[in-house]
C-alpha cells in the first residue's frame, strides 16, 4: 500500500473509529458509502420537519430519544442549525414526559405479573436509550445541569439488585417490579441501563459527584460482574444473565442489542475503552461477522444453528426487518469490518423507512447517524 494512501486511511477510518484501517485500498468505497448514508439520513430527518421547522409527533418506546440523538449527531456532521433545534425540541419533549411521571420512567404497555395482576410497565431497554440519548445532547450543549442531574437521579433511583442487575421493568405508577428483583435480569435490559448509567456518570461527575460514583459502581458491577462473565466462548450472549433462552424470542436480535448498547457506552464515555470490555466486544463483533452476517441480506449463508430458537429467523430478510441490518451494520463498521458492514448497510438502505414517525424510522436513523459520527 502506498504510504500516502495508508496515512489517509488511518486518519479517515482507523483513527476516527479507534480500530484498524481497512485492509484493502477502500478509501474511495468508504467515502462513497458515507455520501450514500448521509443522503439517506438527511432525507429522513428532513421529512420529520414541518415547513416551520417543528418536529412531527413521534410514537414508540424510544422514538423521540433516538431521533433526537440522530438529529444532533447530524447537526454536528452537517452544521445544519435546524437539526440542532429539532434535537433540542425532542430532548425537551422526552424530559417533559419523564417529569410528568412519578419515577421518571415512561410507560410502555400493560404487562401481566406472575400472579395475574396487571401493571403499566416501563423500564429498560427503552429507559436506558432515551435517558442516554437525551443526556448526551444536554452534555454536548452545556448549561443544562439541572436536567442532567434529574436524569442521573432517575437512573440512580431505578430498582437495583446489589448482585449486579436492575429490575426488568416497573409499574410506572407504583415503582413495583413485575417480577421479583431477586431474579437475574434479561441481558439486553441490563446492558442498556449499564450504558446509560456509565455514560451519565461521566457527564455528571463534576455537578453531582456522589450520584456519579453510585452510577459508575452499578454500571461496573453489572458489566464486569455479570455481562462479561456471561459471555460464552464463541462471543455470544444468551438472552438471560442465567444463560437461558426463551423459545419465543429472536435471541440473535437481543444479542445485537446488547452488543450495540455496550459499544455506545464506549462511544459515550471513553473511560470504558479499556482492555477487558474491548476484548468482550471484539469477541461479540467477531461472532456477528462470522455467524449473523452470513445469514443476513444480501448474503445467503447458513443459519446460526449453534444459537437459535423457534423464533429466531434462519435468514434476515431486510425487506421485512431492516432494523436488523442497521443494527448489524453499526456493529460491523464499528469493529472495522468495513467490507461486510458496508455491504449489509447498503442492502438496508434500500428499505430505509423514510419519514416514518415511529420506531422503524428511529431504528434506521440513529444507527445511520451513529456510523457517520464514528466516520466523521
Amino acid at each position: 500500500m502506498k504510504p500516502l494512501l495508508f496515512l489517509f486511511l488511518w486518519v479517515f477510518c482507523g483513527h476516527a473509529l479507534a480500530v484498524d484501517p481497512p485492509a484493502s485500498n477502500a478509501a474511495d468505497d468508504v467515502s462513497a458509502f458515507k455520501s450514500r448514508l448521509l443522503a439517506a439520513a438527511t432525507r429522513h430527518l428532513n421529512l420529520l420537519l414541518g415547513s416551520d421547522g417543528t418536529v412531527a409527533s413521534l410514537k414508540g418506546k424510544t422514538a423521540a430519544g433516538e431521533e433526537a440523538l440522530a438529529f444532533y449527531l447530524m447537526f454536528e456532521i452537517t452544521g445544519n442549525p435546524g437539526f440542532r433545534n429539532a434535537a433540542l425540541s425532542l430532548a425537551d419533549r422526552v424530559l417533559k414526559d419523564m417529569r410528568a411521571t412519578k419515577f421518571g420512567v415512561l410507560p410502555i404497555k400493560e404487562k401481566e405479573k406472575p400472579d395475574g395482576k396487571t401493571i403499566m410497565g416501563g423500564g429498560p431497554p427503552a429507559l436506558g436509550f432515551y435517558t442516554a440519548d437525551v443526556a448526551c445532547i444536554l452534555h454536548k450543549e452545556g448549561g443544562r445541569d439541572d436536567d442532567l442531574k434529574y436524569i442521573a437521579k432517575v437512573l440512580d433511583d431505578y430498582p437495583w439488585n446489589e448482585n449486579g442487575w436492575w429490575s426488568q421493568d416497573i409499574d410506572v405508577r407504583t415503582g413495583e417490579s413485575k417480577v421479583p428483583l431477586s431474579k437475574p435480569s434479561i441481558i439486553n435490559k441490563s446492558a442498556s441501563i449499564a450504558m446509560a448509567a456509565g455514560a451519565v456518570s461521566g457527564w455528571v461527575r463534576k455537578i453531582a459527584p456522589e450520584t456519579s460514583e453510585r452510577l459508575k459502581q452499578k454500571a461496573d458491577k453489572c458489566i464486569y460482574g455479570q455481562i462479561i462473565p456471561a459471555q460464552v466462548a464463541d462471543g455470544f450472549w444468551h438472552y438471560n444473565l442465567s444463560g437461558k433462552d426463551p423459545k419465543d424470542k429472536d435471541i440473535l436480535g437481543y444479542f445485537m442489542l446488547t452488543t450495540h448498547a455496550l459499544m455506545e457506552l464506549q462511544h459515550f464515555n471513553p473511560a470504558y475503552r479499556e482492555p477487558k470490555l474491548d476484548a468482550a466486544l471484539h469477541k461479540a463483533q467477531t461472532f456477528a461477522l462470522r455467524r449473523i452476517a452470513p445469514m443476513t441480506d444480501p448474503n445467503n449463508g447458513p443459519a446460526c444453528d449453534a444459537h437459535t430458537t423457534p423464533s429466531t429467523p434462519r435468514h434476515y430478510a431486510l425487506a421485512k426487518e431492516p432494523k436488523r441490518g442497521f443494527q448489524l451494520g453499526l456493529i460491523l463498521i464499528g469493529a472495522g469490518h468495513f467490507d461486510e458492514g458496508i455491504k449489509i448497510m447498503d442492502a438496508s438502505l434500500k428499505h430505509f423507512p423514510f419519514g416514518d414517525t415511529g420506531q422503524d424510522g428511529a431504528h434506521a436513523a440513529t444507527p445511520s447517524a451513529s456510523i457517520l459520527s464514528r466516520l466523521h
